[in-house]
């Protein structure tokens, strides 16, 4: 059973505000690069991409590749989705908030923006799994509640 648009859309905007408000924090960090309005600027730009990333099919991949390798249900087959998804979301959100941050508002040379998303996509992704993880949970059931769709049975 596939999500209806106005239940990703809600899912989206209550999954992606604390993930993209802790992967702004993590990069800018990492960066050297943390103030105020920087950090206020590239959270709403990383809630932005992310929204768009879920209607990504990219639930559709976790879930055919999980399908393969662990029974649904399980704490390994949600792990493995997770991993899918977060991959996903971490490539989209590393490239594109790497280029605003050292091409656009730094002027920084390409090489720049070439080690900072190689260098930055590791630490990225660990926290956006464990972000995604802990958080699908309450995001689904609560978007689920608010846009009255029940979830979908798992065999």
């Amino acid at each position: 059973m596939r999500k209806s648009a106005k239940l990703t859309a809600v899912y989206a905007l209550i999954m992606d505000l604390p993930l993209s408000i802790i992967i702004t924090l993590l990069m800018m960090t990492l960066s050297g690069s943390l103030n105020l309005p920087g950090f206020i600027a590239m959270s709403i730009l990383a809630y932005v991409i992310t929204f768009f990333v879920n209607f990504l099919p990219c639930g559709k991949w976790g879930f055919d590749f999980a399908a393969k390798h662990a029974q649904p249900g399980t704490l390994k087959f949600g792990l493995m989705v997770n991993a899918v998804i977060s991959l996903v979301f971490t490539v989209i959100l590393d490239i594109i908030m790497t280029a605003v941050g050292t091409l656009v508002i730094g002027h920084a040379p390409v090489i720049a923006f070439v080690m900072g998303t190689i260098t930055g996509f590791i630490p990225a992704y660990v926290v956006a799994f464990i972000v995604a993880f802990l958080m699908n949970p309450v995001a689904d059931k609560l978007s689920r509640k608010i846009c009255n769709e029940p979830a979908p049975e798992q065999h």
